[in-house]
């Protein structure tokens, strides 16, 4: 092999160490990062770099999830859903979550009920690599009402997601 070619190999070689250096330190970000991404306003901006490291490393995954176990009101890392074919409902600590089917007036409405516990104020749902946060409007009667219009994206993909036992489920 020419000094040439050894010399081209090498530098492929080490820009090959330099990318997965790089790609290493976005996988694993750190715990003030995660913090900001697990505390961030429904609707705020989603860092994708963060999105990316919680899709596509477990460990960044398993940290994420215990960031938000650990200030949610209540969580459901593998709720089981149960159906009778018109109602899905789930238990989610204290709470109840409903799915109530639409009519030909109205979109499918999620109903959240909770027994003495505080109102939370937002819900994330987690299934597979895809997640959705939506805010919650205040209750009313001791139940929060959330129309899963299938005009709002993010609605309508949480009431799905919502109907599938392996779905994580996190109340802020």
């Amino acid at each position: 092999m020419s000094d040439e070619a050894r010399l081209l190999a090498e530098i492929h070689a080490a820009r090959t160490l330099m990318r997965a250096g790089t790609r290493d330190a976005v996988r694993r970000p750190g715990v003030g990062a995660l913090w900001a991404h697990a505390t961030r306003a429904p609707g705020a901006p989603v860092d994708l770099a963060m999105m990316r490291a919680i899709r596509d490393d477990p460990e960044t995954a398993r940290r994420y999830r215990a960031l938000l176990a650990g200030q949610a009101i209540a969580h459901a890392p593998h709720a089981v859903a149960a159906s009778d074919g018109q109602v899905t409902a789930r238990r989610v600590g204290a709470f109840t979550l409903e799915i109530l089917p639409a009519t030909e007036d109205a979109p499918p409405l999620l109903v959240l009920r909770g027994v003495g516990a505080r109102a939370p104020r937002s819900i994330e749902a987690s299934l597979g690599d895809e997640t959705v946060r939506l805010a919650l409007p205040p209750a009313l009667d001791d139940a929060i009402l959330v129309a899963l219009d299938p005009a709002v994206p993010e609605a309508a993909r949480l009431g799905a997601m919502l109907r599938e036992p392996a779905c994580a489920v996190f109340l802020l």
